[in-house]
């Protein structure tokens, strides 16, 4: 009789995991397939890992969005830039468009070492299949989910870094995922959310969004995530890729792809007008491996039994039997990678223009998150460093327009927007803000996404990509060397 479970890892909560750890180990005993973690702390949940490897049959899937390293999902793991700073960071010169094999451009010993890091830190926490790195290239400033998680604006930049990514995680002992094919990057909605249409034609794709992929199976990366998208080139039916018959057999003809297909979440609103049960069905008649993170996996397989549907496990069987079973127990030199990291978030920074603080700094802060903290590390270090300074933070719901900005004061506009899952993207609030201080501002400084200003015009910008602690920082450390004051 077939065994459901065995195509199906769903979510494992870190924070929980020990309370919880029963019901994984249910879990594994009726032949789960594997767990995609998110969150806890790096020795308990490597504790509880360990445990539930034990009782596997042969070597669980154990997953992890790691895009910004160890520290993106377990405490006391290392923060890493995203991967658009981290390009930044590791380009000695700009490469010209088209130039892919220019490698003197690139700091490759940094970036090596980079990647080396989080793949010996996955490793010793226990995780053996790495969700990354992102291949969607960020042709669409308005794209609300990938934005900084891309490596770029361009094919050849994605090809190359998230190349040398499955190398270096894959050399490591590990199994690298691309995602999200066939290319997120032109899209205005995220796939969380509602289902993405890219309306590009099968050429156009070839030329561009394909092309990492490309390279990522000629490097042999051992697994690919199917977006929620809908590409009618591929599939004309129009149902989301990620449950595509097209689109497995596009990977599995075209490209002559090999390894092990994985959906995205099957949580997501990307998935349209089908119930996760229906879409799970699908996704493996199509020739999928793997359901990834559905809201409860015994309600999946319990449906996929009442259909009766035979399915073929034998290469993601395969796939597992290849996978460390277990931890390592070689322990990283977390503080090395955690100054490496640092070292990575002040290279990684751009200036747009020459920004010059001649009157007294006054600080705004745009915060556009739940979180009200968000910005407090800058906002203490540049006043330790230029004590004249004065802050302000705008929080959603407020207006800068009632704030009283001092007449001759330098005014440093500090923005804090994440891109994340169910966000949705930029609020209109956050864009009103911006436009209102577009011509007050002396500097604008993004610690998120580098495309916030681009109908701003005067000011010079600062971009940061990401707003870890190291970021602002040195963030704030680069502005107060531009404060002048005039006598």
């Amino acid at each position: 009789m077939q065994n459901y479970y065995r195509f199906i890892v769903p979510r494992l909560n870190g924070p929980d995991i020990k309370k919880d750890l029963s019901r994984y180990v249910s879990l594994v005993k009726k032949g789960i397939a594997g767990f995609i973690v998110f969150g806890g702390e790096i020795e308990q949940v490597r504790s509880c890992i360990a445990r539930l490897q034990q009782e596997a049959e042969f070597p669980l899937i154990i997953a992890s969005d790691l895009e910004r390293g160890l520290g993106q999902q377990l405490a006391g793991g290392t923060p890493l830039p995203p991967a658009m700073a981290l390009a930044n960071a590791t380009q000695r010169a700009r490469r010209a468009k088209g130039d892919r094999r220019n490698r003197a451009a690139i700091d490759l010993p940094l970036l090596r070492k980079t990647f080396k890091s989080l793949a010996e830190e996955a490793r010793y926490a226990g995780i053996n299949t790495i969700l990354a790195p992102v291949l969607d290239i960020n042709t669409n400033p308005r794209n609300p989910i990938v934005c900084t998680r891309s490596f770029g604006e361009d094919s050849e930049t994605v090809s190359f870094f998230g190349s040398e990514m499955i190398i270096a995680i894959q050399r490591s002992g590990l199994a690298a995922c691309g995602k999200h094919f066939p290319g997120h990057g032109d899209t205005a909605v995220d796939s969380h959310i509602k289902l993405p249409v890219i309306e590009r034609g099968i050429e156009e794709l070839k030329k561009n969004e394909l092309r990492p992929f490309k390279q990522a199976v000629e490097c042999g990366v051992k697994m690919i995530m199917l977006g929620h998208l809908c590409v009618p080139a591929i599939d004309p039916s129009g149902v989301p890729l990620s449950i595509s018959g097209k689109a497995v057999a596009y990977l599995r003809k075209s490209m002559k792809y090999k390894g092990i297909l994985i959906t995205d979440a099957m949580n997501m609103g990307g998935l349209g007008g089908y119930s996760e049960e229906e879409a799970s069905c699908e996704a493996l008649r199509a020739g999928v491996d793997i359901l990834l993170h559905p809201s409860d996996a015994e309600k999946i397989a319990s449906y996929l039994k009442e259909k009766k549907a035979v399915f073929n496990g034998d290469r993601l069987e395969e796939f597992r039997r290849g996978l460390d079973r277990g931890p390592s127990s070689s322990a990283p030199d977390f503080e090395k990678n955690r100054r490496l990291s640092d070292l990575l978030s002040r290279k990684a920074i751009k200036t747009s223009g020459r920004p010059e603080l001649n009157g007294r700094p006054f600080l705004i802060i745009l915060n556009d998150e739940e979180d009200d903290e968000k910005g407090g590390v800058f906002s203490r270090r540049l006043k330790t460093l230029v004590p004249a300074t004065q802050s302000r933070t705008i929080i959603r719901d407020m207006d800068v327009r009632r704030l009283a900005i001092p007449e001759k004061a330098s005014v440093v506009v500090a923005v804090f927007s994440e891109t994340k899952a169910w966000k949705g993207g930029v609020t209109h609030w956050l864009h009103r803000q911006i436009e209102y201080l577009a011509e007050r501002a002396d500097l604008f400084v993004s610690f998120g996404s580098p495309y916030l200003f681009e109908k701003t015009k005067g000011a010079p910008k600062m971009f940061a990509y990401w707003d870890s602690d190291s970021a602002q920082l040195a963030t704030a450390d680069i502005i107060a060397q531009k404060y002048h004051p005039s006598h």
